[in-house]
């Protein structure tokens, strides 16, 4: 007869059994990964619709208030995903740089103003100020929306939870 290992007090009562968790926690982060592309390229609400003419941009929030461009300045939009746009039409990077040299050549002093969205990496957007410098470009502007008006009290530090103190 053979040696049965539940047995007690059997050969193999002092061995412990252990459970690998490595690869359950490798299918679970990769699930995790998944997930998280997926949703993020579920989102369609904030792509532009290039037959309006207008991109959908959340700028960052600043104090300056926001002018119409001049027929001497150039728009650039950089939306969410990192696509370009020249005066409201989208244009690849190689295009714009065809457009941008011709345009400096022709306008020393040209004016970029740079609308980026908010939700962009800042790498993404010193990339695209970088190749407006090697171009030629020396005025660019980054664009923002005008930021809200503080609440009242906000200006003499009221409301920040720090107590009773004057």
């Amino acid at each position: 007869m053979g040696h049965d290992p539940w047995q007690e007090g059997g050969a193999d009562a002092d061995e412990q059994v252990e459970l690998n968790l490595t690869p359950l926690v490798d299918v679970v982060f990769s699930l995790l990964v998944v997930f998280m592309i997926s949703a993020g390229s579920m989102g369609g609400g904030d792509r532009a619709d290039p037959s309006a003419g207008t991109i959908e941009l959340s700028l960052p929030s600043g104090a300056a208030t926001a002018k119409p461009a001049t027929p001497q300045e150039v728009v650039i939009a950089v939306d969410v995903d990192g696509s370009l746009y020249q005066d409201g039409q989208p244009i690849d990077t190689k295009a714009l740089a065809r457009a941008l040299v011709e345009r400096v050549g022709k306008e020393p002093g040209l004016q970029v103003r740079v609308e980026a969205d908010e939700k962009l990496t800042y790498q993404r957007v010193i990339e695209v100020i970088l190749e407006l410098q090697r171009l030629g470009v020396r005025n660019v502007g980054l664009a923002t929306r005008l930021a809200p008006a503080p609440a009242d009290g906000a200006a003499d530090g009221a409301g920040r939870g720090g107590g009773d103190t004057p």
